[in-house]
């Protein structure tokens, strides 16, 4: 061979190693670009008491209130008594019988109704607290300018994740 022929074929591999693919190597890296947690709102009941005075009514001892009666209608024989004479004075005595008992009777009716007994209750009822509870992370990541977004149980550490096999590896 000659040397013009060496020549043109070093210049010939020079010009086709400098024609060789550029291709980039595989991204060995992820690069997170957004972290954001996933929260939901949770409801936590509790119980709040306090003592509250209340007012019963007393159940009456003389439910049919004869004492009243008994005690009305004496008082109004007595009165009826005073009055009149002869048999007028039976009449007035009946009447006032009749009117002392019924006047007897509502005044105790009255009495009863007014006896209460002031106690003290604790009452108790249902409150509820909100928070805020995070239940994962949406973690945007880029591989060669194509972003990926996937949720994570918890938040990564750093800010990429590896590359390997061209398949990005997640932390569990």
């Amino acid at each position: 061979m000659n040397i013009k022929s060496i020549a043109i074929a070093t210049a010939v591999v020079a010009v086709l190693a400098g024609c060789k693919d550029k291709t980039p190597p595989p991204p060995t890296e992820a690069n997170i670009t957004l972290v954001e947690a996933v929260t939901e709102t949770v409801k936590n009941p509790h119980q709040v008491c306090k003592d509250v005075v209340v007012t019963h009514r007393v159940q009456p001892k003389d439910e049919n209130k004869l004492l009243g009666t008994v005690g009305g209608a004496a008082a109004g024989a007595a009165l009826g008594n005073q009055i009149g004479g002869g048999s007028g004075k039976v009449i007035a005595t009946a009447a006032g019988t009749i009117a002392g008992a019924l006047a007897g009777r509502e005044i105790q009716d009255n009495v009863q109704k007014g006896d209460v007994v002031t106690t003290t209750e604790k009452q108790c009822h249902t409150e509820y607290t909100t928070s805020e509870k995070v239940v994962g992370y949406n973690v945007t990541y880029n591989v060669a300018g194509v972003p990926s977004t996937v949720r994570l149980e918890s938040k990564p550490v750093g800010s990429t994740f590896p590359i390997q096999d061209g398949k990005v590896i997640l932390p569990q």
